[in-house]
């Protein structure tokens, strides 16, 4: 169990983004979340045993459920509403029932509120799941394959680069499906003309790129689009080693621009 000035302490600290971003990425520690869980189970002080339940509710971690249901049954109203209060807090429904039968049996009429409140807590939960579920159903899913190059000019990481700004761009109107996920769209693209030119005052890159997106299964053509840039420097300031970051700028805004058409097509289609 954890001291009680340590239990102050995370109480003080809970709300702060950090702390819940630890606590949702594990590194808060288990342990330090079990010895709270032990503390809303066996301390003899019903206001550690309070301020232990706020700490799991606000924490918003699912593996605390059993233990905020077990603290329904504690003796002191207090910590029983405190419970319910963070069980609707996290929101799983497998506390759905022992909240009900709380509000229907407590003595207190805090609890009895504090159960009733949490259930639409839980409801609300599932209510916006179920919208973020048929949000991502009617959102199209892309299979971004590997990026080629037909000048053989382009290092791994500029077809890497191409490959993520590619993506960044379809996620406005769309999910970018992992290796091996079902996607309703596959996409190709090649860098077509990489080039470096001197001209009277200036140095430039240019840059080509295609894209073709298929449907799939079938893999019928859906759009073939392509894209055009030139970034320019100064020639008295340029020095060689700026070709790689021209180059990154240069595909960057190519693919943006093959893009648009892509975007604009399948935005008028949601």
């Amino acid at each position: 169990m954890l001291a009680l000035p340590a239990l102050a302490l995370l109480v003080a600290l809970v709300d702060d983004p950090l702390v819940q971003a630890a606590a949702r990425g594990g590194t808060l520690g288990r342990a330090r979340i079990e010895d709270v869980e032990q503390s809303l189970a066996h301390d003899p002080s019903y206001k550690v045993r309070v301020d232990a339940a706020l700490v799991l509710g606000r924490l918003h971690q699912e593996r605390s459920v059993p233990a905020l249901i077990a603290a329904l049954r504690d003796a002191h109203p207090a910590v029983r509403a405190t419970a319910a209060r963070s069980l609707g807090e996290i929101g799983d429904p497998t506390a759905r029932a022992p909240l009900a039968r709380l509000q229907q049996r407590d003595v207190s009429p805090m609890v009895r509120r504090m159960a009733r409140d949490a259930q639409r807590g839980i409801d609300v939960r599932e209510q916006r799941e179920r919208e973020e579920a048929r949000v991502r159903a009617l959102r199209p899913a892309f299979a971004v394959q590997p990026m080629g190059d037909r000048t053989r000019k382009a290092t791994p990481a500029l077809r890497g680069h191409m490959r993520d700004v590619l993506s960044r761009q379809l996620r406005v109107v769309g999910d970018v499906a992992g290796d091996g996920q079902p996607a309703g769209f596959v996409v190709d693209g090649s860098i077509r003309d990489l080039s470096l030119a001197t001209r009277a005052d200036q140095i430039e890159v240019s840059c080509a790129v295609q894209l073709v997106v298929s449907r799939n299964p079938g893999g019928g053509v859906f759009l073939l689009t392509t894209g055009e840039a030139v970034v320019q420097r100064p020639r008295h300031t340029w020095n060689p080693q700026e070709r790689t970051r021209m180059e990154m700028e240069a595909v960057e805004s190519a693919v943006r621009g093959a893009s648009e058409d892509l975007v604009q097509s399948l935005g008028r289609q949601q």
